[in-house]
């Protein structure tokens, strides 16, 4: 990359930053298209919050995303708010603008937009949401936002599932679900992290409890095919991979700062899906 003057920086901030693929995937889209711009990540303490925003601000940034744990707090140094990030009360992209540092919420919507380029049309679907924490608030609100028809929720600690729902009913009513109910669901979509490297050997839920047509999704993307999605596959379910959502959350952030073109998008979006294919694989070591 030539880092001349005329190259702006993005970043993500979040504590811990450590790990994160954010500024690989970033970087690479940014190479692809010839955008001058840089990404990095910057692990900021919740203490520090403020001063590092005001100091994104006197430098120029053009843009930055948020994680864990400043995905709600950020919105008070904040100018704007997209209406989905508003109601949702969570950003996880901001853009510099004229009118300020305005936030957005790209996980959820992400999603969406895998599934509708997927499977198509949601408004139609009930959908079963497995887990009740931060992803499952986003990806079930983003939803809700977009329509569905109905959106359960089933997470081992019952009290955590009600509090989601409480949080949800700004976007409509959800419910609680019970494992006997799991075949009136349409999409299922796996929001926890079980199934993840390490733990390749863990699945969520016995695909025999699902609707034998039902769509099934998995957000964890190491392995690409958990074992909750390879069970799916064998029992003729149609699958949703987690690198999916994870490209097109990042892609959807990219519009937001500089507007690309469909071109530019599909661009992003090929690219991504095959670099990452080989980023993931898994190393000697993990094999064994």
């Amino acid at each position: 990359m030539n880092l001349t003057e005329e190259v702006r920086l993005y970043g993500l901030i979040g504590d811990p930053v450590a790990g994160s693929r954010s500024p690989w995937i970033h970087n690479t889209v940014f190479n692809e298209l010839g955008l001058k711009a840089a990404y990095l990540a910057f692990h900021v303490e919740p203490t520090r919050l403020g001063a590092s925003i005001a100091g994104f601000r006197a430098i120029g940034m053009g843009g930055f995303n948020i994680t864990i744990p400043h995905k709600q707090t950020v919105i008070g140094h904040l100018d704007g708010l997209d209406p989905f990030a508003e109601k949702l009360g969570a950003v996880n992209t901001v853009a510099v603008t004229p009118e300020g540092l305005i936030g957005y919420n790209t996980d959820g919507p992400g999603l969406v937009s895998v599934l509708r380029r997927q499977i198509g049309p949601i408004e139609d679907k009930k959908v079963l949401i497995l887990g009740a924490g931060g992803a499952a608030r986003g990806i079930a609100g983003s939803l809700m936002y977009n329509g569905v028809k109905e959106v359960g929720i089933c997470n081992r600690t019952w009290t955590k599932a009600d509090a989601l729902i409480r949080d949800l009913e700004i976007f409509g009513k959800a419910h609680i679900v019970d494992r006997e109910d799991f075949k009136n669901y349409d999409l299922v979509i796996n929001t926890t992290s079980v199934g993840m490297y390490p733990f390749e050997d863990a699945t969520p839920v016995d695909v025999k409890y699902l609707k034998p047509d039902a769509y099934v999704c998995d957000i964890v993307y190491k392995p690409r095919r958990t074992r909750l999605i390879r069970e799916a596959e064998a029992t003729g379910h149609k699958v949703v991979f987690g690198i999916d959502m994870l490209i097109e959350q990042a892609v959807l952030a990219e519009q937001i700062w500089f507007s690309l073109s469909d071109e530019q998008v599909d661009r992003a979006r090929t690219l991504l899906q095959t670099e990452l294919m080989k980023a993931l694989q898994p190393t000697e070591g993990e094999k064994k």
